[in-house]
């Protein structure tokens, strides 16, 4: 019988344990777009951008190598629209037969929709000049910079894969896969400054952005989403 709480991957009779890491995940949260905000003072009064933004890309453009900037590269290609929806539509289909749920889509498709916003919107309403990119390398889009698109919306969506593959059965897994996806949403992220498509600060709060936005859907999920008893790897 389905009930109005996801069991997370707690096992039977643990809730305490399950509310006590949503407490966590809430504080996270807080802490995150607090330091959003403090960055986003300092980049009104040119603090960051002088001490940091800057400097990054001048020691960037003075230091290309030819692997890493291919590297960066396909990074840059892979967490496009085409490259990340396809990416996602594998990872959810995957989840969804484990599951044999449409949950995981429903879940993805609304952490997309939230991640696309945000990052239009604020795009929109901050309006700031991108670098410009790296001599012979691919141009920069000529969308604006803040925040980083490729890292917000990486960061949202594999973070949401991620505890959707956990939560419905892959809990013995869960700090391998947590590890791998911080792995690919930092290299993604660094990947934007390598081709100096993008600031440090546009990095960082798309970053931070992502991944609380990744937190809020996995909480409506766990207090809203119907649960059924999910497989457990062995």
């Amino acid at each position: 019988m389905e009930t109005m709480r996801s069991s997370w991957f707690f096992r039977p009779g643990q809730r305490s344990r399950g509310v006590q890491a949503l407490w966590i995940a809430f504080g996270l949260i807080v802490v995150l777009f607090y330091f959003t905000r403090r960055m986003l003072v300092s980049l009104r009064i040119g603090g960051w951008s002088k001490d940091v933004d800057l400097p990054v890309e001048q020691w960037v453009l003075a230091h290309q190598d030819p692997v890493w900037h291919s590297v960066a590269t396909v990074l840059y290609l892979w967490g496009s629209t085409p490259g990340m929806t396809v990416t996602m539509v594998i990872l959810t289909a995957i989840i969804c037969l484990w599951a044999r749920s449409w949950w995981p889509l429903a879940t993805v498709a609304f952490t997309a929709l939230g991640s696309v916003l945000l990052t239009v919107v604020l795009k929109s309403v901050l309006q700031v000049a991108r670098p410009t990119g790296v001599p012979g390398g691919p141009a920069p889009p000529g969308s604006f910079s803040f925040p980083s698109g490729h890292t917000l919306n990486a960061a949202a969506l594999i973070g949401i894969a991620t505890y959707l593959a956990v939560v419905y059965g892959l809990r013995r897994y869960a700090y391998l896969l947590g590890g791998i996806a911080v792995l690919f949403v930092v290299a993604m992220g660094a990947s934007r400054v390598y081709l100096s498509h993008h600031w440090v600060s546009d990095v960082l709060v798309g970053l931070l952005i992502g991944a609380g936005w990744a937190a809020v859907v996995a909480i409506l999920h766990y207090f809203f989403v119907p649960s059924k008893r999910t497989r457990q790897s062995s």
